[in-house]
C-alpha cells in the first residue's frame, strides 16, 4: 500500500471512499481480491493501517481528474463510487456525480457503479454515464459486489 504514488497496474478496480460499506464489500471479494488489484481514493482517511496490504491508497480529491490520473484510470477495469457518509445527502450525491464525470472524462468506457442517496439524482447519474446505480436503502455491500461482477461488467 502506497500513499500519493502513481498506480501503474492495469485492469484494476478503483474504489472511491473508505467507509463501513467498503470494508464490508471487501469481505465479499475474498479470493477475487488477488485477481483484481484495487486502488482506493479517499481524501478523509488519515491512517492507512486499517487497509489491506493489497490495496494501493491515493489520498486525493475524487472530483479532481488529476487524482484519477494518479490511479491510472485510463487502464482500469472499473470504478466504484461510494457516497460520502459525513456529508448531507444532497452534497454527497453531487460529489458522487462529479467523481463520475471526472472519471468518465478520462476514460469514457470505464465500467462504473455509483452509490446515490436521493432518488432525485438518479437521472443525473444516468446522464453522467453510470453503468450501475445503487440506492443506499438496499443492503449495500452485497449489492455493490453483485453490481461489480454483473454479467455485463468488465470486471470478471
Amino acid at each position: 500500500m502506497e500513499d500519493n504514488n502513481i498506480y501503474k497496474g492495469n485492469r484494476h478496480l478503483i474504489i472511491i471512499g473508505w467507509n463501513e460499506r467498503v470494508k464490508d464489500l471487501l469481505f465479499y471479494f475474498d479470493e477475487s481480491l488477488n485477481r483484481n488489484e484495487m486502488v482506493l481514493i479517499d481524501n478523509t482517511l488519515e491512517e492507512t493501517t486499517t487497509l489491506l496490504h493489497s490495496i494501493h491508497f491515493i489520498k486525493g480529491d475524487p472530483t479532481d481528474p488529476q487524482t484519477f490520473l494518479k490511479a491510472n484510470i485510463q487502464h482500469a477495469a472499473g470504478v466504484l463510487i461510494t457516497a460520502e457518509v459525513n456529508q448531507e445527502e444532497e452534497e454527497a450525491d453531487i460529489n458522487s456525480i462529479l467523481s463520475l464525470v471526472a472519471s468518465k472524462g478520462i476514460n469514457p468506457s470505464i465500467y462504473s457503479v455509483v452509490e446515490i442517496l436521493t432518488s432525485k439524482h438518479i437521472i443525473n447519474v444516468r446522464h453522467a454515464g453510470a453503468d450501475q446505480i445503487i440506492q443506499r436503502s438496499l443492503p449495500i455491500s452485497r449489492l455493490m459486489y453483485d453490481k461489480l461482477f454483473h454479467k455485463n461488467s468488465l470486471i470478471k
